[in-house]
């Protein structure tokens, strides 16, 4: 027996606008992207960015998201848990300053923002975000407690510090987040998301 395709897959189904041109975030090319996609690498600056347009929630609840987009719905399932982990220890170690809670929960909300416009690694992004209350040593034993992998402990941490040696794409990413919650609103920003926030966009 034929297996029924996903209709929300399924190109029979599409309507006009589930194929449509974005804009590069880092040189302004025009990228198609069809509505299924995940992600596209832009043919001119070779920038890998999510589909801002990607409406993949269904695979939150559907048995077969694991066949229909596994690459995504692995990627979430263990960037979700991490974060998730990840979160409740800080909140833990920073339960004493009240301010702090609104803080990690809206520097969280700008790193959605701008991973979904601008791409970028969402692990390294929002464990980076997360941490950025805590001192540098505490930062790194936590990911160590978390039994995090020593490249990707590196990662979140130089992205973190704005070292030269981080992935400029994530490093910018959790630079421009920590802009945006000290109120910058002039900053020479690194990405275009970020100056569109800063300008209440």
């Amino acid at each position: 027996m034929e297996q029924v395709k996903c209709p929300g897959q399924d190109t029979r189904f599409w309507k006009p606008g589930d194929i449509f041109a974005v804009e590069c975030p880092k040189c302004g090319a025009e990228i198609e992207f069809f509505k299924d996609d995940t992600r596209r690498r832009c043919a001119w600056c070779g920038h890998l960015f999510y589909n801002p347009k990607i409406e993949l929630g269904c695979a939150e609840y559907c048995q077969y998201a694991d066949k229909c987009v596994p690459e995504l719905f692995q990627e979430r399932q263990a960037t979700l848990m991490f974060k998730e982990r990840l979160g409740e220890r800080v909140r833990e170690l920073t339960a004493a300053d009240p301010a702090v809670a609104g803080r990690l929960e809206q520097g969280l909300r700008y790193a959605a923002d701008l991973l979904k416009a601008e791409g970028g690694d969402p692990k390294v992004v929002m464990a980076a975000v997360l941490l950025h209350p805590l001192p540098p040593e505490q930062a790194r034993q936590v990911l160590a407690d978390l039994e995090t992998e020593p490249e990707m402990v590196d990662a979140i941490l130089a992205a973190l510090r704005g070292s030269p040696d981080a992935d400029p794409g994530n490093r910018d990413l959790v630079q421009d987040v920590l802009a945006l919650l000290k109120g910058e609103r002039t900053a020479p920003f690194a990405t275009k998301t970020a100056a569109r926030l800063a300008a209440g966009g």
